[in-house]
């Protein structure tokens, strides 16, 4: 499997949500897209992780990382980075976390509402629940989205 390395500046979007990104040298970036999958595994300062190819209107091709992210590899806003990409062989895996993965396997509504749903979808939903930083906050989360997956009450079911 092709790995691509290189260095990029931790950049912010200024309008919107001021999202924190690494730029993606467009010519990697189309390479990797041709592969057939958007979700690669990066390396930011040899840290590993999954994340997107995601682009804008004006065709740039970037990595989406957080604050929290930020802090644990030791960079800012400006700061160089290191990175280290290639297509992720599982690009549907989604990393449920051991409360969720518990509360799905003694709901079964709730599971099977879940596993029908598309593998972004799932991805943000079991997001919710795994960024959460104390047990206590992921089991109640947990508890809460199968409560909502049951009942049809999700914010899109809403709308």
């Amino acid at each position: 499997m092709k790995e691509y390395h290189f260095a990029a500046p931790v950049l912010r979007f200024e309008k919107g949500n001021n999202r924190h990104y690494v730029p993606i040298p467009i010519e990697i970036a189309e390479d990797l897209l041709k592969s057939g999958s958007r979700r690669v595994i990066a390396t930011l300062n040899g840290h590993e992780l999954r994340r997107a190819v995601n682009g804008n209107r004006e065709g740039e091709r970037f990595l989406t990382v957080g604050i929290p992210l930020l802090r644990t590899i030791g960079v800012k806003y400006g700061d160089t980075v290191s990175v280290g990409l290639r297509a992720d062989p599982y690009p549907d895996r989604i990393d449920l976390g051991e409360e969720f993965a518990t509360v799905l396997e003694q709901d079964a509504e709730a599971a099977e509402r879940f596993f029908a749903m598309t593998p972004g979808r799932r991805r943000s939903l079991a997001y919710y629940v795994t960024s959460a930083k104390r047990e206590k906050t992921r089991i109640s989360r947990a508890l809460e989205l199968a409560h909502k997956l049951r009942t049809n009450t999700l914010y899109s079911d809403l709308n």
